[in-house]
């Protein structure tokens, strides 16, 4: 029997590979204007397997990472809204030669913040960057970092409230998130948050809409499953939206387990700002009785920059036949309504 062995499952077995070697990664330092802290300073301490990674999105180590939540830094270090903080990922030790974290742990990088205060918990964490897959270099996030010894810049909001903030830092590995963790616990994403504490100083007000971790990431929300091996030219980078300064806050994350969907119509400009109201009456003919129905449908035009929309009516039952469309009055470009209404029994 002939066995054909593909370039894409040679990738698998060697990320499984490599994951049985533990080829993980921590946070090992901050880069706060020119000062360097190490692990305990500013980032909260680790228990012996610190390089391990959180495999339950639904866990508590999702937020600060394994025994993050009941351990505390030295010290809570300044740095002024606006500017830049190098954070340094490692995988066995500081040194410019280690490997950082394993080619084959391919993935986006994600920062959020909390108030201190809150110690993470509840609806508090706000995104402040994120990094996942440049098409146009073939480039994820994971090969940055590796190829720049661990660090990564990015830069905390200029308009945030000033105080004291955890900073949580986390790189989401993919090799073998083309299975559901809660399908097969033995494989799925794997997570790698750390948190460290900081002083934020400046004159901002700004308190951005929270979201709570673990929360933000379900087994099967669309960048948590991904297949790595597959042909791909986009990656959709899981959590909420990245908080800006001077934008209103990033709306909550919608859960698409629970999302209904819709058909949708897309929208142009209109030259009309005035609602106009329209009624008709449409005659529907059911073959089986020659029964007639009448139905009367309003359309309207509105300021939403609308050029052209659909909108469909469906009664309570199951048995719908489709009677006819009707054009709105004047006050817009054109509106198209399609009517069902039921067979009569």
């Amino acid at each position: 029997m002939k066995t054909t062995f593909t370039f894409s499952s040679a990738l698998a077995l060697f990320a499984g590979l490599a994951s049985v070697a533990n080829a993980h990664t921590y946070l090992s330092k901050l880069n706060i204007a020119g000062t360097q802290y190490d692990e305990g300073v500013c980032i909260r301490p680790y228990p012996s397997n610190r390089n391990f990674p959180v495999k339950d999105p639904s866990s508590s180590d999702m937020t600060c990472g394994v025994g993050g939540l009941s351990s505390t830094a030295a010290k809570t270090c300044p740095v002024a809204a606006g500017s830049k903080i190098t954070v340094e990922w490692h995988h066995d030790n500081a040194s410019d030669s280690d490997d950082v974290i394993d080619i084959t742990h391919l993935g986006p990088c994600l920062v959020y913040m909390a108030p201190l205060s809150s110690n993470g918990k509840g609806d508090v964490w706000f995104k402040v960057f994120e990094d996942g897959y440049d098409a146009s270099s073939n480039q994820w996030c994971v090969n940055k970092i590796r190829a720049n010894h661990g660090k990564l810049d990015i830069t905390i909001p200029s308009d945030i409230k000033a105080g004291d903030y955890l900073l949580r830092t986390e790189v989401i590995a993919l090799h073998e998130s083309d299975t559901d963790y809660a399908s097969n616990s033995a494989r799925g994403t794997q997570y790698y948050p750390n948190c460290a504490q900081v002083s934020v100083t400046g004159s901002g007000a700004a308190v951005p809409v929270g979201h709570a971790i673990p929360g933000i990431y379900k087994t099967n929300s669309p960048g948590i499953i991904f297949d790595l091996y597959s042909s791909y030219n986009s990656y959709p980078i899981p959590g909420p939206a990245v908080y800006v300064a001077g934008s209103a806050a990033p709306a909550p994350v919608v859960s698409s387990s629970s999302a209904t969907e819709y058909t949708t119509t897309t929208a142009a400009a209109a030259t009309t700002t005035a609602a106009t109201t329209t009624s008709s009456s449409i005659e529907s003919y059911s073959a089986a009785t020659s029964t007639t129905v009448t139905s009367a449908v309003q359309s309207y035009a509105t300021t939403s920059t609308t050029e052209s929309s659909s909108v469909e009516i469906y009664p309570t039952t199951t048995t719908q036949t489709p009677a006819a469309s009707i054009s709105s009055a004047p006050g817009s470009h054109h509106s198209t309504v399609t009517v069902y209404v039921n067979k009569c029994h």
